[in-house]
Protein backbone atom coordinates (compact mmCIF):
# COMPACT_ATOMS: atom_id res chain seq x y z
CA UNK A 1 0.00 0.00 0.00
CA UNK A 2 1.36 3.15 -1.10
CA UNK A 3 1.52 6.30 1.49
CA UNK A 4 -0.58 8.38 -1.24
CA UNK A 5 -3.27 5.89 -0.86
CA UNK A 6 -3.24 6.14 2.47
CA UNK A 7 -3.50 8.95 3.24
CA UNK A 8 -6.78 9.22 0.58
CA UNK A 9 -8.38 6.92 2.94
CA UNK A 10 -7.61 8.86 5.91
CA UNK A 11 -8.96 12.16 4.06
CA UNK A 12 -12.43 10.62 3.58
CA UNK A 13 -12.81 9.05 6.75
CA UNK A 14 -11.71 12.92 8.77
CA UNK A 15 -14.27 14.56 5.92
CA UNK A 16 -16.91 11.52 6.96
CA UNK A 17 -16.69 12.91 10.31
CA UNK A 18 -16.88 16.10 9.82
CA UNK A 19 -19.99 15.86 7.94
CA UNK A 20 -21.21 14.08 10.86
CA UNK A 21 -20.44 16.65 13.18
CA UNK A 22 -21.67 19.51 10.92
CA UNK A 23 -24.80 17.89 10.46
CA UNK A 24 -25.12 17.82 14.33
CA UNK A 25 -24.14 20.97 14.90
CA UNK A 26 -26.90 21.90 12.01
CA UNK A 27 -29.67 20.02 13.67
CA UNK A 28 -28.47 21.58 16.93
CA UNK A 29 -29.26 24.95 15.87
CA UNK A 30 -31.85 24.38 14.25
CA UNK A 31 -33.77 22.78 17.09
CA UNK A 32 -32.31 25.34 19.92
CA UNK A 33 -32.94 28.24 17.07
CA UNK A 34 -36.97 27.23 17.33
CA UNK A 35 -36.45 26.44 21.08
CA UNK A 36 -35.48 30.87 21.03
CA UNK A 37 -38.85 31.63 18.77
CA UNK A 38 -40.97 30.14 20.89
CA UNK A 39 -39.14 31.38 24.38
CA UNK A 40 -39.67 34.59 22.71
CA UNK A 41 -43.24 34.28 21.34
CA UNK A 42 -44.37 33.14 24.82
CA UNK A 43 -42.52 36.22 26.58
CA UNK A 44 -43.74 38.77 23.94
CA UNK A 45 -47.75 37.43 24.85
CA UNK A 46 -46.99 37.22 28.69
CA UNK A 47 -45.22 40.94 28.28
CA UNK A 48 -48.43 42.42 26.57
CA UNK A 49 -50.82 40.18 28.60
CA UNK A 50 -49.67 41.31 31.78
CA UNK A 51 -49.88 45.22 31.11
CA UNK A 52 -53.00 44.42 29.19
CA UNK A 53 -54.11 43.36 32.88
CA UNK A 54 -52.56 46.31 34.53
CA UNK A 55 -53.63 48.82 33.14
CA UNK A 56 -57.12 47.94 34.14
CA UNK A 57 -57.02 47.68 37.53
CA UNK A 58 -58.84 50.59 39.36
CA UNK A 59 -59.20 49.60 42.81
CA UNK A 60 -62.53 47.86 42.19
CA UNK A 61 -64.26 44.42 41.29
CA UNK A 62 -64.78 45.90 37.66
CA UNK A 63 -61.14 46.63 37.57
CA UNK A 64 -60.47 43.00 38.03
CA UNK A 65 -63.00 41.70 35.62
CA UNK A 66 -61.50 43.61 33.01
CA UNK A 67 -58.11 42.97 33.52
CA UNK A 68 -59.63 38.94 33.17
CA UNK A 69 -60.89 39.90 30.25
CA UNK A 70 -57.45 41.70 28.48
CA UNK A 71 -55.91 38.57 29.05
CA UNK A 72 -58.42 36.96 27.70
CA UNK A 73 -58.48 39.03 24.56
CA UNK A 74 -54.43 38.64 23.90
CA UNK A 75 -54.59 34.87 23.56
CA UNK A 76 -57.06 35.50 20.71
CA UNK A 77 -54.39 37.52 19.08
CA UNK A 78 -50.95 36.10 20.43
CA UNK A 79 -50.13 32.51 19.43
CA UNK A 80 -46.64 30.34 19.82
CA UNK A 81 -44.56 28.07 17.35
CA UNK A 82 -44.93 31.18 14.44
CA UNK A 83 -48.47 31.72 15.64
CA UNK A 84 -49.64 28.35 15.23
CA UNK A 85 -50.52 27.25 18.59
CA UNK A 86 -52.79 28.72 21.26
CA UNK A 87 -51.77 29.25 24.70
CA UNK A 88 -53.78 27.11 27.06
CA UNK A 89 -53.92 27.04 31.08
CA UNK A 90 -52.72 30.61 31.20
CA UNK A 91 -53.15 31.81 34.77
CA UNK A 92 -53.27 35.30 36.16
CA UNK A 93 -52.69 37.00 39.66
CA UNK A 94 -52.93 39.90 41.47
CA UNK A 95 -51.14 41.37 44.26
CA UNK A 96 -51.35 44.70 46.58
CA UNK A 97 -47.22 44.10 47.47
CA UNK A 98 -45.69 42.19 45.02
CA UNK A 99 -45.25 39.33 47.42
CA UNK A 100 -48.18 37.60 47.70
CA UNK A 101 -50.52 36.58 44.82
CA UNK A 102 -53.49 34.92 44.45
CA UNK A 103 -55.69 34.38 41.33
CA UNK A 104 -59.02 35.88 43.59
CA UNK A 105 -58.56 38.86 45.54
CA UNK A 106 -60.46 39.15 48.48
CA UNK A 107 -60.81 42.67 47.86
CA UNK A 108 -60.14 45.00 44.84
CA UNK A 109 -58.89 47.68 46.91
CA UNK A 110 -55.26 48.74 46.15
CA UNK A 111 -54.71 45.51 44.03
CA UNK A 112 -52.27 47.50 41.02
CA UNK A 113 -49.82 44.42 40.01
CA UNK A 114 -50.89 41.52 37.34
CA UNK A 115 -48.93 38.57 37.28
CA UNK A 116 -49.14 36.46 33.77
CA UNK A 117 -47.88 33.19 33.30
CA UNK A 118 -47.51 30.77 30.36
CA UNK A 119 -47.49 27.05 30.99
CA UNK A 120 -44.74 24.99 29.73
CA UNK A 121 -45.30 24.60 26.23
CA UNK A 122 -44.22 21.14 24.85
CA UNK A 123 -42.01 21.54 21.78
CA UNK A 124 -40.75 18.33 19.89
CA UNK A 125 -36.65 18.23 19.04
CA UNK A 126 -36.33 17.15 15.85
CA UNK A 127 -32.73 16.61 15.21
CA UNK A 128 -31.87 16.88 19.07
CA UNK A 129 -34.87 13.57 19.40
CA UNK A 130 -33.32 11.62 16.62
CA UNK A 131 -29.67 12.02 18.07
CA UNK A 132 -31.23 9.94 21.40
CA UNK A 133 -31.70 13.19 23.26
CA UNK A 134 -34.70 14.51 24.71
CA UNK A 135 -38.13 14.25 22.18
CA UNK A 136 -39.07 18.05 23.37
CA UNK A 137 -38.37 21.09 25.01
CA UNK A 138 -40.46 22.73 27.46
CA UNK A 139 -40.95 26.84 26.82
CA UNK A 140 -42.37 28.90 30.07
CA UNK A 141 -42.85 32.63 30.69
CA UNK A 142 -43.57 34.68 33.26
CA UNK A 143 -44.21 38.26 33.14
CA UNK A 144 -45.28 40.57 36.05
CA UNK A 145 -46.60 44.81 35.51
CA UNK A 146 -47.90 47.14 37.56
CA UNK A 147 -48.11 50.96 38.52
CA UNK A 148 -45.32 52.27 40.24
CA UNK A 149 -44.51 55.90 40.91
CA UNK A 150 -41.92 57.80 39.05
CA UNK A 151 -40.03 60.20 41.43
CA UNK A 152 -39.00 62.89 38.28
CA UNK A 153 -41.37 63.67 34.85
CA UNK A 154 -39.07 65.20 32.17
CA UNK A 155 -42.54 65.62 30.12
CA UNK A 156 -46.08 65.86 30.09
CA UNK A 157 -46.46 67.97 33.64
CA UNK A 158 -48.81 71.01 33.13
CA UNK A 159 -46.99 74.54 33.67
CA UNK A 160 -48.71 75.30 37.17
CA UNK A 161 -48.67 74.03 40.56
CA UNK A 162 -51.55 74.14 42.93
CA UNK A 163 -51.14 74.77 46.26
CA UNK A 164 -51.93 71.94 48.62
CA UNK A 165 -54.84 72.35 51.31
CA UNK A 166 -53.33 69.71 53.55
CA UNK A 167 -49.89 67.90 53.79
CA UNK A 168 -51.61 64.53 54.33
CA UNK A 169 -51.60 62.44 50.83
CA UNK A 170 -53.23 61.27 48.65
CA UNK A 171 -55.32 64.18 48.31
CA UNK A 172 -53.63 66.78 50.10
CA UNK A 173 -57.08 68.72 51.58
CA UNK A 174 -58.87 68.20 47.98
CA UNK A 175 -61.88 66.11 47.07
CA UNK A 176 -62.91 64.94 43.56
CA UNK A 177 -65.14 68.01 42.46
CA UNK A 178 -63.21 70.68 43.93
CA UNK A 179 -62.11 73.54 41.44
CA UNK A 180 -58.51 74.37 42.48
CA UNK A 181 -56.24 76.77 41.04
CA UNK A 182 -54.34 76.69 38.29
CA UNK A 183 -52.88 80.19 38.15
CA UNK A 184 -53.87 82.89 40.76
CA UNK A 185 -55.01 86.54 39.56
CA UNK A 186 -51.99 89.21 38.51
CA UNK A 187 -52.90 91.30 41.30
CA UNK A 188 -52.62 89.25 44.36
CA UNK A 189 -50.32 91.16 47.07
CA UNK A 190 -50.22 94.34 44.42
CA UNK A 191 -53.31 95.87 43.57
CA UNK A 192 -55.63 95.88 46.32
CA UNK A 193 -57.76 92.81 47.74
CA UNK A 194 -58.61 90.00 45.26
CA UNK A 195 -61.96 89.29 44.85
CA UNK A 196 -63.20 86.11 46.39
CA UNK A 197 -65.15 85.94 43.24
CA UNK A 198 -62.41 85.96 41.27
CA UNK A 199 -60.71 82.75 42.94
CA UNK A 200 -61.14 79.43 42.31
CA UNK A 201 -64.07 77.36 43.88
CA UNK A 202 -61.84 75.68 46.45
CA UNK A 203 -59.32 78.82 47.60
CA UNK A 204 -62.60 81.36 47.78
CA UNK A 205 -62.09 81.59 51.30
CA UNK A 206 -58.82 83.74 53.24
CA UNK A 207 -56.74 80.79 54.43
CA UNK A 208 -55.68 80.28 50.57
CA UNK A 209 -55.62 83.41 49.54
CA UNK A 210 -53.60 84.33 52.79
CA UNK A 211 -51.19 81.03 51.58
CA UNK A 212 -50.70 82.41 48.06
CA UNK A 213 -50.34 85.90 49.83
CA UNK A 214 -46.82 84.56 51.62
CA UNK A 215 -44.63 84.04 48.43
CA UNK A 216 -44.10 87.42 46.61
CA UNK A 217 -46.11 88.91 44.35
CA UNK A 218 -45.42 87.69 41.10
CA UNK A 219 -45.50 83.99 41.76
CA UNK A 220 -48.77 83.65 40.32
CA UNK A 221 -48.14 79.76 39.86
CA UNK A 222 -46.06 78.90 36.71
CA UNK A 223 -43.36 76.81 37.27
CA UNK A 224 -40.01 76.77 35.94
CA UNK A 225 -40.64 78.75 32.59
CA UNK A 226 -40.64 82.94 32.57
CA UNK A 227 -41.14 82.80 28.83
CA UNK A 228 -44.65 82.57 27.65
CA UNK A 229 -43.80 80.39 24.37
CA UNK A 230 -42.45 77.90 26.92
CA UNK A 231 -45.24 77.71 28.93
CA UNK A 232 -47.31 78.03 25.72
CA UNK A 233 -45.33 74.68 24.44
CA UNK A 234 -45.84 73.14 27.83
CA UNK A 235 -49.85 73.55 28.22
CA UNK A 236 -50.47 72.85 24.52
CA UNK A 237 -47.80 69.95 23.80
CA UNK A 238 -46.54 68.87 27.12
CA UNK A 239 -42.84 69.96 26.33
CA UNK A 240 -40.87 70.39 29.00
CA UNK A 241 -37.53 71.57 29.32
CA UNK A 242 -37.00 71.23 33.20
CA UNK A 243 -37.62 68.49 35.27
CA UNK A 244 -40.34 68.43 38.37
CA UNK A 245 -39.15 66.05 40.88
CA UNK A 246 -40.96 64.43 43.98
CA UNK A 247 -40.00 65.75 47.25
CA UNK A 248 -38.12 69.00 45.18
CA UNK A 249 -39.40 72.43 45.13
CA UNK A 250 -40.31 74.40 41.81
CA UNK A 251 -39.47 77.57 40.75
CA UNK A 252 -42.65 79.36 41.19
CA UNK A 253 -42.70 82.25 38.68
CA UNK A 254 -44.75 85.13 37.39
CA UNK A 255 -46.07 87.38 35.06
CA UNK A 256 -49.04 88.20 32.88
CA UNK A 257 -48.84 86.47 30.43
CA UNK A 258 -53.07 86.63 30.27
CA UNK A 259 -53.82 86.38 26.32
CA UNK A 260 -51.14 84.03 25.54
CA UNK A 261 -52.03 81.03 28.03
CA UNK A 262 -56.06 81.71 27.44
CA UNK A 263 -55.10 81.42 24.01
CA UNK A 264 -52.49 78.07 25.42
CA UNK A 265 -55.41 76.79 27.31
CA UNK A 266 -58.22 77.10 24.98
CA UNK A 267 -55.96 74.83 22.35
CA UNK A 268 -55.40 72.40 24.67
CA UNK A 269 -59.21 71.60 25.02
CA UNK A 270 -59.84 71.99 21.47
CA UNK A 271 -57.60 69.26 20.61
CA UNK A 272 -59.84 66.94 22.38
CA UNK A 273 -62.56 65.05 20.70
CA UNK A 274 -65.25 66.79 23.31
CA UNK A 275 -64.04 70.44 24.19
CA UNK A 276 -67.49 71.32 25.27
CA UNK A 277 -68.60 68.59 27.84
CA UNK A 278 -68.66 70.26 31.31
CA UNK A 279 -69.57 67.26 32.99
CA UNK A 280 -66.17 65.09 34.42
CA UNK A 281 -68.46 61.37 33.90
CA UNK A 282 -70.29 62.34 31.19
CA UNK A 283 -67.09 63.38 29.18
CA UNK A 284 -65.50 60.09 30.38
CA UNK A 285 -68.65 57.77 29.20
CA UNK A 286 -69.07 59.64 26.26
CA UNK A 287 -65.18 59.74 24.88
CA UNK A 288 -64.22 57.64 21.93
CA UNK A 289 -60.57 56.26 21.75
CA UNK A 290 -58.65 59.45 21.46
CA UNK A 291 -56.65 60.80 24.15
CA UNK A 292 -57.52 62.49 26.79
CA UNK A 293 -56.19 66.03 26.05
CA UNK A 294 -58.34 67.80 28.67
CA UNK A 295 -56.97 65.30 31.51
CA UNK A 296 -53.60 66.48 32.74
CA UNK A 297 -51.30 66.07 35.39
CA UNK A 298 -50.04 69.16 37.82
CA UNK A 299 -47.38 68.67 40.56
CA UNK A 300 -49.23 69.81 44.27
CA UNK A 301 -46.99 72.22 46.03
CA UNK A 302 -46.61 72.73 49.95
CA UNK A 303 -46.96 76.19 50.11
CA UNK A 304 -45.96 79.76 48.03
CA UNK A 305 -42.80 80.06 49.59
CA UNK A 306 -40.63 76.53 49.42
CA UNK A 307 -43.03 75.09 47.05
CA UNK A 308 -41.81 71.51 47.61
CA UNK A 309 -43.66 68.90 45.54
CA UNK A 310 -45.65 66.95 48.08
CA UNK A 311 -47.46 64.76 45.08
CA UNK A 312 -48.99 65.29 41.19
CA UNK A 313 -53.10 65.39 40.48
CA UNK A 314 -55.01 64.89 37.59
CA UNK A 315 -57.00 67.97 36.57
CA UNK A 316 -60.14 68.29 34.13
CA UNK A 317 -59.55 71.68 32.16
CA UNK A 318 -63.10 73.03 31.75
CA UNK A 319 -64.75 74.17 27.90
CA UNK A 320 -63.16 77.77 28.63
CA UNK A 321 -61.79 80.40 31.22
CA UNK A 322 -62.15 83.76 32.26
CA UNK A 323 -60.37 85.99 29.73
CA UNK A 324 -59.60 88.69 32.52
CA UNK A 325 -56.03 88.24 33.58
CA UNK A 326 -57.06 89.05 37.24
CA UNK A 327 -59.09 86.01 37.27
CA UNK A 328 -57.99 82.77 38.00
CA UNK A 329 -57.60 79.97 35.91
CA UNK A 330 -58.95 77.06 37.19
CA UNK A 331 -59.13 73.06 36.91
CA UNK A 332 -61.46 70.27 38.19
CA UNK A 333 -60.27 67.92 40.99
CA UNK A 334 -60.39 64.21 39.78
CA UNK A 335 -57.33 62.58 41.99
CA UNK A 336 -54.06 61.24 42.50
CA UNK A 337 -52.41 60.61 39.41
CA UNK A 338 -52.15 57.25 39.31
CA UNK A 339 -52.75 54.75 36.34
CA UNK A 340 -55.18 54.88 35.31
CA UNK A 341 -58.38 56.69 37.70
CA UNK A 342 -56.30 58.10 40.54
CA UNK A 343 -56.50 55.77 43.33
CA UNK A 344 -52.88 54.85 44.14
CA UNK A 345 -50.36 56.38 46.33
CA UNK A 346 -49.24 60.42 46.35
CA UNK A 347 -48.30 60.71 42.98
CA UNK A 348 -48.55 59.57 38.97
CA UNK A 349 -47.90 56.25 38.82
CA UNK A 350 -47.19 54.64 35.43
CA UNK A 351 -47.88 51.12 34.23
CA UNK A 352 -44.95 49.66 33.32
CA UNK A 353 -43.14 45.50 32.95
CA UNK A 354 -41.79 44.82 36.72
CA UNK A 355 -40.48 41.61 35.92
Amino acid sequence: MTRRYKQRGFSLLTTGVCLIVLIGMLGLVFDLGRAFITKNEAQAFTDAAALAAAVQLNGSNSGITNALNAVASMKIVNKWQFSTNSYSNVTLEFSTDKATWTAAPPSPVNVKYARVTAPSNSLTMYFLGAAGNAKSMNVAAMSMAGGELPTTFAQGVFPFAPIAHSTSPPDFGYSYGDELTLLWPSSVGSNGPVKLNNLCGADRNKAALDAVQAGTTSDRGYIQDTSASSIASAIEDDHMDYTVTLGLPVDRTGGVKGTDVNKSLADRVAQDTSPNVTDYNGYLSGHDSSPLRRVVIVPIVSDATYSMVLGFAKVFLPPSQPRNPNDSKCAMYIGPASAPDGYLGNGANIVRLLQ
